[in-house]
């Protein structure tokens, strides 16, 4: 057994001597072994037969970095973005390199038998590419022109990702950042973030714009949220209309968020005049309200059509505010219309979906069945994500 031991240490060498003889990276040399193209054996050792084998005749399954593969074609790394651009090699794999003490970019790894394959192209005048001065412009960028273009680039992934995964895709170019933003569904078959960022490093079309694109911003959130209130039975949109800023519910209106049905639509009788400057918004005078139902018997059809629903309200802080301050006046117990989780503020919502560090105007007919179906479009509009859609099977 000993004698078997040292006979195969002697064939054999650990993995960053078995690179450094053959001139290749380790994770070659690992990542041939883990595919059984190279055997490993005791200690994790290589056999040195196999490997010198390896370096004469697989010298092409070797992965290389953009600056490597720009030297194997004897041309500047500009130039290599233009071989990239025109489609003809695209990276298999990359890693992350740290830089600093806090970031790291990612490399890309080409497979030197596609490098090789470019070389060969019997299209490309290499002899004119060759031996540039730095500045010169390159021959190569009119076939980088054929290549596709980023917002193709990334329209072709977002599609692909929507058909591989059967999830709705959404991809926006922000017009503050010119960054493209990629956000998608989440479910059972949804892939995670790193799995996306993966894919997108290793495809050939967007390789070289990966770095470039952001997933899962913070609007992409907003909108598989607002895709969760809108399905049956999940929420409703409630508005009210008051005396004043800070007056007494005068009119309430509640929908279902999903269907849009009206659930409830009434006047509220109020102990206190309706204001001048609040009548001229929403035209209700206190003539309007002599006939209507006092707040104590409204309240229990508002907690029966809001039971077991996420109440969304275009400021929630307002119109929770009358509701708990009419309870409180009446003597009657608000329920699950009190604590915050029963809210979801649409205002404060559409916001943050367009990107606004600013209270938007709502733009509704000032009176509460009105301004909820107003509200209702926005969450609409919220779940339709940013930029262009795409779902499983389109084009």
């Amino acid at each position: 057994m000993v004698s078997e031991r040292r006979a195969w240490v002697e064939a054999s060498l650990p993995r960053d001597e078995a690179a450094k003889r053959i001139g290749w990276h380790w994770r070659d040399i690992e990542r041939l072994g883990l595919d059984g193209r190279l055997t490993v054996g005791q200690s994790g050792r290589y056999p040195v037969a196999e490997l010198d084998r390896l370096a004469v005749d697989g010298a092409g399954e070797r992965w290389v970095t953009a600056q490597e593969a720009a030297d194997e074609l004897e041309i500047r790394p500009i130039d290599f973005r233009y071989v990239e651009a025109a489609g003809w090699v695209g990276p298999v794999s990359s890693y992350e390199r740290p830089v600093g003490r806090s970031r790291s970019v990612t490399v890309q790894l080409y497979l030197l038998a596609d490098v090789w394959a470019v070389r060969d192209r019997e299209d490309v005048d290499w002899e004119s590419v060759r031996g540039l001065a730095k500045g010169a412009p390159s021959p190569l960028r009119e076939y980088a022109v054929l290549g596709p273009s980023r917002a193709e680039a990334v329209r072709a992934f977002a599609q692909q990702l929507a058909d591989e995964h059967q999830v709705t895709v959404w991809a926006w170019c922000s017009p503050y950042s010119g960054e493209w933003e990629l956000d998608w569904e989440r479910s059972e078959s949804a892939p995670a973030e790193a799995e996306v960022r993966r894919a997108l490093a290793g495809n050939p079309r967007t390789a070289r714009y990966a770095q470039d694109i952001v997933l899962g911003p913070g609007w992409g959130a907003l909108t598989r949220e607002a895709r969760r209130l809108l399905e049956p039975g999940v929420a409703v949109v409630l508005d009210t209309e008051t005396t004043s800023l800070s007056g007494q519910v005068i009119e309430l209106a509640v929908v279902d968020a999903h269907s849009g049905q009206t659930l409830l639509d009434t006047l509220v009788a109020a102990t206190e005049p309706v204001t001048e400057g609040a009548r001229r918004v929403h035209g209700i005078t206190d003539e309007d309200l002599v006939d209507a139902k006092p707040w104590e018997k409204v309240l229990p059809r508002l907690r029966k059509v809001t039971r077991g629903k996420i109440i969304c309200a275009y400021n929630a802080d307002f119109d929770r505010g009358r509701v708990l301050g009419d309870c409180e006046r009446a003597g009657r117990k608000p329920g699950h219309l009190e604590p915050w989780d029963s809210w979801h503020c649409l205002m404060d919502a559409y916001a943050s979906w367009m990107g606004s560090n600013r209270w938007l105007r709502l733009g509704g007919t000032h009176r509460a069945l009105g301004d909820c179906a107003s509200a209702r479009e926005v969450l609409t509009k919220i779940s339709k994500g940013r930029g262009f859609e795409f779902s499983e099977g389109g084009s």
